[in-house]
């Protein structure tokens, strides 16, 4: 088990993954850095793909939200609707953000 698995869930990793299982995570973004929550992508996608997991999640990470093949419901809608990620409003802010600063990036 990686360092990354143990800090996002002290029980993740094959061993402890039921297949066909569904799991609830509620912001398991906070308090992983950027690079964890990719890595926590990775895991769930992972699960997904090779135990046929299926996870419900409430987040706001634009890492998490950008999980391939995912229903992404948007709560900020009267009524909820499906929408790409891409669509959302916070990572809309993100990426305005990163594009007005984009500049200083080069």
């Amino acid at each position: 088990m990686t360092d990354t698995q143990k800090t996002i869930c002290p029980y993740c990793g094959s061993d402890y993954i039921d297949k066909e299982a569904l799991y609830l995570l509620d912001e398991p973004e906070n308090s992983l850095s950027p690079e964890r929550q990719l890595e926590l992508l990775q895991f769930i996608q992972d699960s997904a793909r090779f135990y046929g997991c299926q996870f419900i999640i409430a987040t706001h990470s634009p890492f998490l939200l950008s999980l391939k093949d995912a229903w992404i419901y948007d709560f900020d809608t009267n009524p909820a609707r499906v929408r790409p990620w891409t669509e959302l409003k916070n990572v809309r802010n993100y990426y305005n953000f990163f594009k007005s600063h984009e500049k200083e990036f080069e």
